[in-house]
């Protein structure tokens, strides 16, 4: 489990870098966010960095000032799977398990099952 769960604001700042296809600048998610100032975009930003969440993926222009953009780090079902106890993420899988009636999802979720037991097995 995940010791220290994301604040509201840093995990409304990772949904929305979970969500996008491309690392974003503190500008861009103010223009996803707007309710939110460009300064506590920053000091999150800042803080999940600090806490390896997200790292710089690199640096664009932002009107005419180079800033940095940022991308995750971890995988959002990563740290989702992190903040459960594992009864509760065992429940949840079962539960997915028992309610999908994709034939192709349960078949991708048996090789990665399968993989797995191989890789206990060594």
């Amino acid at each position: 489990m995940i010791p220290n769960g994301l604040t509201r604001r840093e995990s409304q700042i990772m949904t929305i870098l979970w969500n996008s296809e491309r690392p974003l600048s503190a500008a861009e998610v103010v223009a996803i966010a707007p309710e939110l100032s460009k300064n506590t975009i920053q000091i999150v930003l800042k803080k999940l960095l600090t806490l390896g969440y997200v790292e710089v993926a690199g640096f664009t222009y932002s009107k005419n000032a180079l800033t940095r953009t940022f991308k995750p780090i971890i995988e959002q079902s990563e740290y989702l799977i992190g903040t459960l106890s594992e009864k509760t993420a065992l429940d949840v899988t079962k539960a997915y398990i028992s309610k999908s009636e994709s034939l192709e999802e349960l078949e991708e979720i048996a090789q990665h099952v399968q993989a797995r037991l191989n890789e206990l097995k060594k």
